[in-house]
């Protein structure tokens, strides 16, 4: 269970750490911004569902719950966020890369390599 708890905590962090870039990204329009903003709110959303499931299993200990019932909840917590994590990975890599491509010179392509970490 600390394991999921650690996967969330990485997942958070990763967000905060990926979005504080992208608000301070000047390759990107407000527009762009806000539809960011939306698709990373449904990934937390998300996966606050998941952690939701684990107080199901905690809870379950005080009610009627199977063992079988309870590690299906464990492992449907684990599985969705892992999901999660890899798609907030994937779609902040998606970000970064857009950014790069919209460098307009080799030393701009560089800073932004730079602050997103594309070495």
């Amino acid at each position: 269970m600390t394991d999921i708890i650690s996967r969330q905590k990485q997942l958070v962090q990763e967000y905060q750490h990926a979005w504080a870039l992208l608000q301070k990204d000047s390759h990107f329009t407000p527009a762009e911004l806000d539809e960011m903003y939306r698709l990373y709110s449904g990934i937390l959303a998300e996966s606050l569902k998941n952690l939701d499931q684990l107080t199901l299993v905690v809870n379950s200990f005080a009610t009627q719950m199977s063992d079988a019932g309870r590690l299906r909840l464990i492992r449907a917590a684990t599985n969705g966020i892992e999901q999660n994590l890899s798609d907030l990975q994937a779609y902040n890599n998606r970000n970064y890369k857009i950014s790069l491509s919209r460098a307009s010179s080799m030393q701009d392509a560089a800073v932004t390599q730079k602050i997103y970490g594309l070495y």
